[in-house]
């Protein structure tokens, strides 16, 4: 999962059970402190009622009062730690072969070997400590995705040999590989959904779950889209949506992405692909409650995954 440790990064604190969104929170976890009702602007309430009222006209399933007490609710706050997220298409290969002949001998030895990118790349993969590999599952020309969680002390040294510029990739290309563009986000979580309440963090992605890496511009202030986006009504969307767990990133300087606002990426995470390519349809449509979403957001990009692997590496695990 887009996950770390209870003490990544120096925090000192515990990691903390998922909580409900009126909580009372520190400001050092930059969100709101309080969130009372009065405090959250007529904006922010508009946009939830209108998750609400389109709950009545989307074609939405929702749960059982026995099984609504299982309902993902509140947020965690995540931080500490980077995400790199790089995705590029395979050409004839496909995904299967991609996976076993192209990227698992790295996921398996050359990742902490130190030896991948020369000295500086080489010691940045060796401080990776989670790593999640997915496909598009397109009839041609599959795309493939890698998330890998780290230091971000790591980050730039990651994202340097992430650049399509890098030798490496023309590489890839010639053995037939990598076709086209390799697009590359520097990302720092700050908040999941459905949290696991003993670690904090977001629970391991099985192999099969549907993935969708939503990016987007965001008008108003990141503290004031919070309590819209954890919100009762909210959560009964992404309920019946199929989403079991969410991790909210903001998209930072240096990623392929352009906005005229600060931008943000979530990962939203599904039982399976097909209930990810349905969500990621009705926002791209504008159906509601995306049509009022639309209005505080800028230049939305979507992908759509399956997960093939999610691999943790505790022994890597950054240290207080």
């Amino acid at each position: 999962p887009l996950a770390a440790p209870k003490r990544v990064g120096g925090a000192r604190r515990a990691a903390r059970a998922v909580r409900p969104v009126r909580a009372h929170a520190k400001k050092a976890d930059d969100v709101e402190p309080t969130m009372e009702p009065l405090s959250v602007s007529r904006r922010v309430l508009g946009l939830s009622s209108v998750l609400g009222a389109a709950s009545l006209t989307t074609d939405l399933v929702f749960p059982t009062p026995a099984e609504a007490k299982k309902i993902v609710s509140g947020y965690t706050p995540l931080e500490g730690f980077d995400v790199t997220y790089v995705f590029h298409k395979t050409g004839t290969m496909g995904a299967d072969d991609w996976y076993k002949n192209a990227f698992k001998p790295f996921l398996d030895s050359g990742l902490h070997s130190g030896e991948v990118g020369g000295p500086e790349t080489g010691a940045a993969f060796k401080t990776v400590f989670n790593v999640v590999v997915m496909r598009g599952r397109e009839a041609e020309n599959e795309t493939v995705a890698v998330a890998f969680v780290h230091p971000k002390a790591s980050t730039d040294a990651i994202a340097k040999f992430f650049d399509d510029k890098n030798p490496f990739w023309q590489t890839g290309r010639d053995e037939g590989w990598l076709l086209g563009p390799l697009t590359n986000f520097k990302t720092t979580p700050f908040l999941a959904r459905g949290a696991d309440p003993k670690t904090g963090y977001p629970p391991q992605w099985k192999k099969g779950s549907g993935v969708l890496v939503a990016s987007f511009g965001l008008k108003i202030d990141k503290n004031e889209w919070i309590p819209a986006f954890t919100s009762p009504d909210s959560d009964k969307l992404h309920d019946a949506a199929g989403i079991y767990t969410s991790v909210a990133s903001t998209v930072n300087k240096g990623s392929e992405y352009d906005s005229a606002f600060k931008a943000v990426q979530v990962f939203h995470t599904f039982k399976n692909f097909k209930q990810a390519v349905a969500f990621d349809a009705m926002i791209q449509a504008k159906q509601p409650p995306f049509d009022a979403v639309a209005e505080i957001t800028d230049n939305f990009q979507g992908q759509t995954y399956e997960v093939i692997s999610d691999t943790n590496f505790p022994e890597y695990f950054p240290q207080a």
